[in-house]
């Protein structure tokens, strides 16, 4: 995690020393930006909640051994074909998105 950690410390000090004003980020919001974008795709809350580390509490915890391992494959390599269709979408207004100025930008989380 501290390694994820440095990556995108050092990602976002390039793009500011690049001139780009650009609001820094951390784990938790990609945790969070994931989590709300596979919900409003529709995907199962177990199947996130579990690629979260997420622990169950009480009953549901006493019964609930699942592991949803092939939905959260295809959930996951769903989740990884989103940015991507944004950028074959339209791949100018992906890289101009992260350019423009942090109050403008609208965001996805």
């Amino acid at each position: 995690m501290r390694r994820l950690c440095r990556i995108i410390d050092s990602t976002v000090k390039l793009i500011r020393d690049g001139g780009a004003d650009f609001d820094p980020f951390t784990v938790h919001d990609l945790r969070r930006t994931a989590s709300t974008l596979l919900h409003e795709a529709g995907f199962n809350t177990d199947w996130i909640e579990k690629c979260l580390a997420h622990e169950q509490r009480g009953v549901r915890a006493v019964y609930n051994k699942a592991e949803y391992a092939e939905q959260r494959r295809a959930m996951l390599q769903a989740w990884a074909d989103m940015p991507d269709g944004w950028i074959a979408t339209n791949p100018k207004a992906s890289v101009r998105a992260l350019a423009q100025p942090a109050k403008t930008r609208e965001y996805i989380s």
